[in-house]
């Protein structure tokens, strides 16, 4: 779990903890057989409820069941302990998905779009004869997907690509095959980068860009 998931995680515990506060918020009035319950403090639940809209639209989207759940709940006025402990559990059970990965494979599914969309458009280049600029997008998304799965391993994400690849490989996440041939790819993409248009062949970039499709297509399934 990475600083921002780890931030997420204590908010949402944080939410969680004073919906004790808000449920003591709740007032009772009216006859034995005739009661009406209301929050006085309305400043206070409603800088709750913005809260909660807040960390749960950051942490998993304003498409997420999390979200639509929480909308839901929130159409009506709060006014009862009932409706408190209702998104109470919604938080609770956001807290334990985000816990237990679930975030994770959100941002991988969403990555691995992100990356196939970026390799059709390294392979438009390609086939219209730009290898070198092809080249340099393949290196982009692999670099960018070993950043990703760096902190699962419990990796420093900001260090340099083939040092990823080597640490990627000695914490078991795949083996040497599959880092030597991570290695070609990056060389491929340094090439590139560095001016160096003799050192590959449009055969190559084509290869670095349909093994990285591969890679993705293995390490980014959810």
């Amino acid at each position: 779990m990475n600083s921002t998931q780890k931030h997420y995680v204590a908010r949402l515990q944080e939410l969680i903890d004073q919906s004790k506060e808000i449920e003591a918020l709740v007032n009772y009035s009216g006859e034995e057989y005739f009661v009406l319950s209301y929050i006085e403090d309305q400043a206070l639940l409603n800088a709750w409820l913005i809260k909660i809209k807040s960390i749960i639209e950051a942490t998993f989207g304003k498409t997420s069941p999390y979200f639509k759940g929480l909308r839901e709940l929130t159409e009506k006025d709060i006014h009862e302990k009932s409706q408190i402990n209702a998104i109470k559990g919604l938080l609770i059970g956001s807290l334990d998905d985000l816990e237990n990965g679930f975030l994770i494979g959100q941002e991988f599914l969403i990555a691995g779009e992100i990356f196939d969309s970026v390799l059709e458009e390294a392979k438009e280049l390609l086939n219209a004869g730009y290898k070198d600029p092809a080249a340099i997008l393949g290196r982009v998304v692999l670099e960018d997907s070993l950043r990703r799965l760096a902190p699962q391993e419990q990796l420093d994400d900001t260090q340099k690509a083939t040092k990823l690849n080597d640490d990627l490989k000695k914490a078991g996440r795949y083996n040497q095959v599959q880092w030597r041939q991570i290695q070609v790819w990056l060389d491929v993409g340094n090439n590139a980068a560095h001016g160096k248009f003799d050192q590959y062949s449009k055969e190559q970039v084509n290869e670095q860009i349909e093994g990285i499709e591969r890679f993705i297509a293995s390490e980014f399934k959810v």
